[in-house]
């Protein structure tokens, strides 16, 4: 039988290929014991990776609708904050002026001034907060504060209030200034827009919109009556002290039964809340179903991969004994 043998320059790089694709060899299956994932994709999938490419892209879309859902859940606390603020500060402002003992008086009418101008502020500074740099109380205009600050409109109030020239047509007045189209409070005030807000896009074909906006009539309530105490000290005001005793009990009033819209809107933004932690939930479980499903497609049999291991860790350490056996080889040796 014809024998072949191979030079010694051959076989040393024979050896080397050897001994690097079992290195390689080596490396891929200790990746795979300790993680449990397949280091060729491909491979491991036979070349089909449709399935793990449709498992990839849900994913990819449900960590979006969970980080637009995080965002709406944040703004929506925001909101309700602000609303909060907005219900407290009037209702302390109403139980000030109801309980005022004599409106009449410049002290007590510039006590009570003042503290309507602190409301006044606190409410505006409410409706006003963003968040991330977004409007939340502007509508569709986003990317500025929806009210004018409490000097720009108590300026604007005040240069109305001050022409009338009784205490009926200064009544009419600030109604006209708040609540008729086209009125102070619409053209130098409020500065949001008139389209709502876009919605929240939470999956599964499921939105949520918080759309609440500064100039709404409950809001805008309490800014009227807020603001026409905020002028009660006045002197240019055509009040006599009968006429400012029945305003300061309107406004407080007003201020009372203006809670119950408040309120509406903090339950409408309450009913938004629970739709977006349940959606949240729902994006959760999601997630961990699809990374389920991942790991499913892309594991490896770590007790396959461990024999594997042994077994290529077994055919290295021979090559290397082979190895140093032939680089021990000499002409010396050979002949003798």
């Amino acid at each position: 039988m014809a024998l072949q043998s191979i030079g010694d320059l051959a076989q040393g790089f024979v050896l080397r290929q050897q001994g690097a694709h079992l290195a390689r060899e080596t490396a891929r299956l200790t990746r795979e014991v300790s993680t449990g994932r397949t280091t060729d994709t491909a491979r491991h999938l036979s070349g089909n990776l449709v399935p793990l490419a449709d498992v990839e892209r849900a994913l990819t879309l449900a960590d979006a609708h969970r980080d637009v859902a995080r965002i709406a859940s944040v703004d929506a606390e925001i909101m309700q904050t602000a609303l909060g603020r907005v219900a407290e500060s009037g209702e302390a402002l109403a139980q000030a002026a109801l309980t005022a003992d004599s409106v009449g008086g410049a002290i007590q009418s510039t006590v009570l001034a003042q503290g309507a101008r602190a409301a006044l502020s606190t409410m505006i500074g409410a409706l006003n907060t963003t968040s991330a740099g977004r409007a939340l109380f502007g509508g569709d205009l986003a990317d500025r504060s929806p009210l004018a600050d409490t000097d720009t409109l108590l300026q604007e109030l005040h240069t109305v209030l001050t022409a009338a020239p009784d205490a009926t047509t200064l009544r009419s007045e600030l109604d006209a200034f708040f609540d008729a189209p086209g009125g102070g409070f619409s053209t130098a005030v409020y500065r949001g827009g008139q389209a709502p807000a876009a919605a929240f896009a939470l999956g599964a074909g499921e939105t949520v919109a918080l759309r609440i906006h500064a100039d709404d009539a409950a809001l805008r309530g309490q800014i009227k009556q807020a603001a026409m105490l905020s002028l009660l000290d006045d002197p240019a005001l055509a009040l006599g002290h009968e006429d400012r005793a029945a305003l300061v009990r309107d406004m407080g009033t007003g201020l009372l039964s203006g809670q119950d819209g408040v309120t509406r809107l903090r339950a409408q933004l309450g009913f938004a809340e629970e739709r977006i932690a349940q959606a949240r939930s729902r994006i959760d479980a999601e997630i961990t179903s699809l990374g389920i499903a991942r790991n499913d497609l892309v594991s490896v049999d770590i007790f396959e991969s461990a024999t594997a291991l042994e077994q290529v860790q077994s055919q290295l350490e021979i090559l290397y004994t082979i190895t140093a056996r032939t680089a021990r080889l000499n002409l010396a040796s050979f002949l003798s």
